[in-house]
């Protein structure tokens, strides 16, 4: 029987042999372009000749550090997997020295020339790259500064590596015991379902059980992380930004209003999360929330055991209203290993999805049987499909969406799997305990990424204002935010404190904001979709497979969505509201 369990990573490459060809064919191709090095400037057959040398170098480097880092992460204890991956990482290096001039070099070219340029008909694959140097101009610096920024990258993601070697392999948290003093293993994974658990003494135990080592090492882990702010501070000057924040939104077709949009409007609506943990304490019978209670569901609704079959089944019914094409799609994923779902010994923790322009997306899980899970696959096959769809569409220089597009379409997916799931059900309270997921799932993506949003533009200042920071400083700046988002309904234990130091996409700076404006972009979405909006599944597949040829706030506009605009936030709370309400009436 075929083992759809598991990534086929032969698929990539058959063999070392197989590998080690196309890394010396790789090395082969980079050494090409090198001739292209002081000659950009030369006329547009020799820009058009360097990037379809770039485009298969490009194609060729994805394939090896996707087949490196996917072993790696199947085991990250395992020897020659690390080597593999070092690997791979030297050669990302190696990439990067070897096309460093590239934008410094078409940014020389006068615009007016550039512009003449485009309107070679050779040219229109590489448009929105050579457009985008031409807007970036102002930022990007000599050949010389170039190159060197590019030989330190490796040196410049250390923090990152050792921050997720530290805490995904090195540490070994305190078991636990269930109620009848048994006792549990705990991991990252195990703890999502734990301090979800109804019993709010495994819920105590998992919490504390997960801080003790964050707390126990909380003096490395900031130094780690605020190497990391110092890199994008120091980074962001040289490149002449006004701010961090500045290079991190324009980096992602973003903007600083929309960051400051996103702070303020979730700010304004505050008190509607604070309305939810009161209902939720006063469902839990409790005056007070503990922060270990925040995740439970207060509906006494036994957690069930879904299998992956089952799971597999329920996408599939519950992701129709996105069209025929799209469910085949995907079954055909679920069915040609494309995930590698269950949680093993030195594997990487947490859930993926990584596509590989030539052959099929590939997506990590850790399953372990909850109904959160069921969300989570269809998250990542969201971002599975949008890289389908990109690739499938689009040349892979333009398949490769931002982050601010791509978290869009794996929240649309959850939001409309849960909408299945509540009409689906009759039962009053299994319909009640299913909304109130749905609000956690909003509440935990727009408001507490949002909150973490807040806390990372706060360090990144005060380190732009040459602030000495401490371990305790970071801890009281967090403290404080989270006594805030959360309101006078909740305990803020003093181990949530820690939260900020077990939180690892801080080390992509301004990364999840990304979170909290694509679940308000994918309610936005949902909506049109579940509404039967004539034509709008059409548009909404039309701007997934545009990739990265448009710029990612004109991308959502083609689907109604302006998140500079109040408004859009707007009708993200009213939804959050509606459904607040629902829960009221269904639990009065």
């Amino acid at each position: 029987m075929k083992n759809n369990f598991n990534w086929n990573l032969k698929e990539i490459f058959e063999n070392n042999a197989k590998l080690q060809k196309e890394i010396d064919d790789f090395y082969n191709l980079i050494n090409k372009l090198e001739k292209f090095k002081g000659n950009l400037s030369n006329g547009v057959d020799y820009i058009h000749e360097f990037y379809t040398s770039y485009e298969k170098a490009l194609k060729s480097f994805e394939k090896i550090y996707a087949y490196g880092m996917l072993t790696y992460h199947q085991d990250m204890s395992n020897d020659s997997n690390i080597k593999l991956y070092k690997k791979v990482e030297k050669l990302s290096t190696d990439f990067s020295c070897s096309v460093s001039f590239k934008s410094p070099e078409i940014s020389k070219i006068d615009n007016t020339i550039l512009k003449e340029y485009l309107k070679d008909s050779r040219m229109k694959p590489y448009e929105k790259n050579i457009k985008d140097i031409m807007k970036q101009k102002k930022h990007i610096l000599s050949d010389e500064i170039e190159l060197i920024l590019a030989q330190y990258s490796e040196i410049f993601s250390t923090s990152e590596n050792t921050y997720d070697i530290f805490t995904n392999i090195e540490f070994q948290y305190p078991s636990i015991k269930d109620l009848k003093g048994k006792e549990l293993k705990m991991s990252p994974a195990l703890y999502s379902k734990y301090i979800m658990n109804k019993s709010g003494k495994i819920r105590k135990q998992a919490f504390q059980s997960m801080y003790s080592l964050y707390k126990k090492h909380v003096n490395s882990i900031t130094e780690l992380y605020l190497s990391r702010v110092k890199f994008s501070v120091i980074s962001s000057k040289i490149r002449n930004y006004k701010s961090s924040l500045d290079a991190a939104t324009t980096h992602d077709d973003s903007s600083v209003q929309v960051y400051d949009t996103l702070i303020k409007e979730v700010n304004k609506n505050l008190k509607l999360n604070h309305e939810y943990i009161k209902l939720k304490s006063k469902l839990l019978k409790k005056d007070k929330l503990n922060m270990y209670d925040t995740y439970v569901n207060p509906l006494n609704i036994k957690e069930k055991n879904i299998d992956y079959n089952t799971a597999k089944k329920t996408i599939l019914d519950g992701l129709a209203p996105l069209g025929t094409e799209y469910v085949k799609m995907l079954d055909h994923a679920f069915n040609s290993n494309w995930i590698d779902v269950y949680e093993k010994n030195g594997k990487m923790s947490g859930a993926y999805n990584l596509g590989i322009h030539s052959i099929h997306p590939f997506v990590l899980l850790n399953y372990i049987n909850s109904s959160r899970d069921v969300s989570t696959i269809a998250h990542e096959l969201g971002h599975a499909m949008h890289s389908y769809y990109a690739s499938l569409n689009q040349n892979i220089i333009n398949a490769n969406y931002t982050i601010m597009i791509a978290e869009v379409a794996s929240t649309v997916n959850e939001i409309i799997l849960a909408d299945y799931l509540i009409n689906k059900e009759e039962n009053k309270l299994k319909k009640a305990a299913l909304i109130n997921e749905q609000l956690d799932m909003i509440r935990g993506t727009l408001i507490r990424q949002t909150m973490f949003a807040e806390f990372e533009k706060d360090i990144h200042s005060r380190i732009e204002r040459n602030e000495n920071l401490t371990s305790e400083n970071l801890n009281d700046i967090y403290y404080t935010l989270v006594k805030k988002y959360f309101g006078p309904n909740v305990i803020a234990n003093n181990e949530i404190k820690y939260e900020w130091a077990r939180i690892p996409h801080f080390y992509r700076c301004f990364y999840v904001y990304k979170y909290s404006t694509g679940i308000t972009s994918a309610i936005v979405i949902a909506n049109n979709i579940l509404s039967g909006k004539k034509g709008y599944v059409e548009k909404y597949i039309n701007m997934l497979s545009m990739g990265s040829v448009k710029d990612s706030l004109s991308l959502l506009k083609m689907v109604d969505v302006d998140l500079e605009k109040e408004e859009t936030y707007e009708t993200a709370f009213k939804f959050f509201k509606a459904n607040l309400k629902k829960l009221q009436e269904l639990t009065k």
